[in-house]
């Protein structure tokens, strides 16, 4: 595996999806690199945990979540 940018790049990413969904938990696998996010409790539509192989999938699924738990 070989360090590049686009780590830096997707951990900033993570921690602006984290400023923008303050109510969730979100983390970068240190054994698998998946993202992971956890709903708040109670969340309408999303009760276990969101996995994405990609920063841009989590971002994805959480607009997704996002948007029932606004309704």
């Amino acid at each position: 595996m070989n360090a590049s940018d686009s780590g830096g790049n997707q951990d900033a990413e993570l921690d602006r999806l984290r400023r923008q969904y303050p109510q969730w938990r979100m983390w970068r696998g240190r054994a698998t690199g998946d993202y992971w996010a956890m709903p708040p409790r109670g969340h309408p539509i999303v009760h276990g945990l969101i996995c994405a192989s990609d920063i841009d999938e989590l971002a994805d699924r959480l607009a997704q979540a996002q948007a029932w738990y606004d309704r």
